[in-house]
């Protein structure tokens, strides 16, 4: 895999809808849930934290989702691959597995609106050095991943602040903040803005001391919806309709109160 790692159709209750059966473990004999995807599917790629993730990301060893979660195995497996390796490598081998998914034929029609929908580097981003240049990369795998019958792509970046938002192209990508005043920052370049918060106040929109637009709490955090069925971060213009995306903490979030947003400062909007 090299650092990078590409998925037919994730297996992510967030991305897209999954059931769980029951698995009975033949080396331990202890039972376990595993998920099965079902339609609509997204595909999704991963690549390694610790060659394309920045240092300036406060949830970088600190409490990342995925470096705590359920996914830690796989992104110990992924940054081992990538020693050594400068990030726009792995970044490479990113687009190379979109371009080789299903044959590298058509991709299966059976996302939410056709084409299967591509989430890029569930985990990871593009990195520090030449990061404008693989983004352009990715740019041009998303477009032909469209020219083969795919759906859209998206993701999220810590990177908006070395990356200018054209080099994503048609990529639906939303600057991950870690303060409220970035957002503003974030705007000025072009982006669609998202922000951790410790917890929502309500499923409505809410307001954040210093941030120049509405919060709105993920409808997959909120309800029974999909990033696949929601689709507010991958079809909807963000920017112009001046929302920012708000999730709250997962993962093991240590330092709550220096990184993630206090409901006490939240304010419900009417």
């Amino acid at each position: 895999m090299n650092g990078a790692a590409f998925k037919e159709a994730s297996h992510s209750h967030k991305l897209s809808p999954v059931r769980y059966e029951n698995y009975l473990h033949p080396g331990s004999g202890r039972m376990f849930r595993r998920p099965h995807p079902e339609a609509p599917f997204v595909s999704a790629t991963y690549v390694s934290i610790e060659a394309t993730c920045p240092d300036s990301c406060a949830m970088k060893g600190a409490g990342c989702y995925a470096q705590s979660g359920f996914q830690a195995p796989m992104v110990r497996i992924l940054d081992a691959e990538a020693v050594g390796r400068p990030g726009i490598a792995v970044i490479e081998q990113e687009a190379e597995l979109i371009g080789r998914a299903f044959g590298g034929g058509r991709v299966p029609q059976d996302g939410a609106r056709g084409g299967r929908d591509l989430r890029l580097h569930v985990f990871g981003d593009v990195p520090d050095r030449d990061g404008n240049a693989a983004a352009k990369i990715l740019a041009r795998a998303a477009a032909r991943w469209r020219h083969r019958g795919g759906g859209a792509v998206f993701t999220y970046t810590h990177q908006w602040h070395q990356v200018e938002r054209a080099s994503w192209g048609e990529i639906s990508v939303i600057a991950s903040c870690d303060q409220p005043h970035e957002v503003r920052v974030a705007r000025r370049r072009g982006y669609a803005a998202a922000l951790v918060v410790g917890q929502f106040p309500g499923r409505r929109a809410f307001r954040v001391p210093r941030m120049p637009t509405r919060a709105v709490p993920c409808p997959a955090q909120t309800s029974e919806v999909t990033c696949a069925t929601c689709r507010l971060c991958i079809d909807r213009d963000l920017h112009d309709l001046e929302v920012t995306i708000a999730f709250a903490a997962h993962g093991q979030v240590r330092v709550i109160r220096d990184r993630v947003w206090s409901p006490k400062r939240l304010r419900v909007l009417p």
